[in-house]
């Protein structure tokens, strides 16, 4: 299920677009892959609305990258703005679809920042509700121009079971887990969905990979069926540091069959994470956010931030330090989930190809 992990990671591609960047556009779209690459985002982002303009407004490439970039920067009204723009200079209806699914995955996006009140956007219930609708519409639209594409009727029916239109979301998960392109994971989670829409309320997990200390891949696929406490921490935090031993205590609380320490070190140099990792002997899956993919994806801004996650891939805890009983939910999410089938405790971690 490739497009899932690409659209929810936010590094879109719309595989069926191959239009060329005019030539008048194509310096300023060069440099804003420059800047892009270097997570200088704010002059990506000039870059690619200056390569826009270039082209008179029709630069898919442009307007691909523009609503990629904002989405990383967590302006989700304008990257959903974009990525309408992009549906309507699409050339074909799975394109279009592709399209619409980004427009959809940014309101929703907005919805739970403005649900929550999340970094510069403020907690609005009413907007936030008017972001679950637009949500809705391109959703809806992009699964008129594409009734196959999977990903578009998986994310449909998280926003309709946030909803609270049961019915209409049970449909979505079952057609999701009947295409041909659902990996077996994410069937399993689909069908799960569909016959429990309350287990998919709340915010989805983006779809991710990252490489652990011993060179192997860790997923959100790898991890279906497991409560999952996410720790973004560098060796320089004072408070990371206090709230090692807590944090490592979970290991001996609970079955390591069920539960999953993902251990996610920001620091600037390679080194310093391993030594630590090594002189403290911290166990868990150690990963190293390089490419700071993560720190976005999970909306990280302070250390140590705390993200807890159930087994059917849907955020339970966010937290800035040890706020509130993060134990506790970590207990009652085991207690109310289902066992892990033995075969699934292979999944994690896997080798990383070569």
């Amino acid at each position: 299920m490739n497009r899932m992990l690409q659209g929810l990671v936010l590094s879109f591609a719309v595989g069926t677009i191959s239009a060329q960047v005019p030539d008048a556009a194509q310096k300023s779209f060069a440099d804003g892959g420059k800047y892009e690459q270097g997570k200088q985002l704010s002059a990506a982002m000039d870059s690619y609305h200056t390569a826009l303009k270039a082209s008179g407004g029709h630069c898919l490439p442009c307007l691909d990258a523009l609503a990629r970039v904002q989405m990383n920067m967590e302006l989700y009204k304008d990257s959903a703005g974009t990525a309408a723009q992009l549906a309507a200079q699409s050339p074909d209806t799975k394109a279009k679809a592709e399209a619409e699914f980004r427009e959809g995955l940014a309101w929703f996006r907005l919805y739970f920042a403005q649900t929550e009140g999340e970094g510069a956007i403020d907690k609005d219930p009413k907007h936030a509700a008017n972001s679950l609708k637009q949500a809705e519409a391109a959703l809806k639209q992009g699964e008129t121009d594409d009734p196959g594409d999977e990903v578009v009727r998986m994310l449909h029916g998280h926003v309709l079971a946030e909803m609270k239109h049961d019915e209409e979301a049970s449909r979505e998960f079952t057609a999701c887990a009947a295409a041909s392109g659902t990996s077996p994971e994410e069937c399993a989670r689909a069908q799960r969905f569909a016959k429990d829409v309350s287990l998919a309320r709340g915010e989805p997990v983006p779809a991710f990979e990252a490489k652990t200390m011993d060179g192997k891949t860790v997923s959100l696929d790898s991890l279906a069926g497991k409560v999952v406490l996410v720790d973004f921490w560098a060796t320089w935090c004072t408070y990371c540091k206090r709230d090692s031993d807590y944090i490592q205590s979970m290991l001996d609380s609970f079955d390591d069959g069920r539960f999953v320490l993902l251990e996610v070190n920001v620091d600037e140099s390679e080194a310093a994470w391993k030594h630590y990792v090594e002189d403290e002997r911290l166990h868990g899956v150690q990963t190293r956010d390089d490419s700071k993919e993560l720190r976005s994806l999970f909306h990280v801004s302070g250390y140590p931030t705390y993200v807890i996650f159930d087994g059917d891939g849907i955020v339970r805890e966010r937290a800035v330090g040890i706020e509130g009983d993060l134990r506790g939910t970590v207990r009652k999410l085991l207690a109310t989930a289902p066992a892990v089938p033995a075969d699934a405790r292979t999944l994690l971690p896997k080798p990383a190809a070569e």
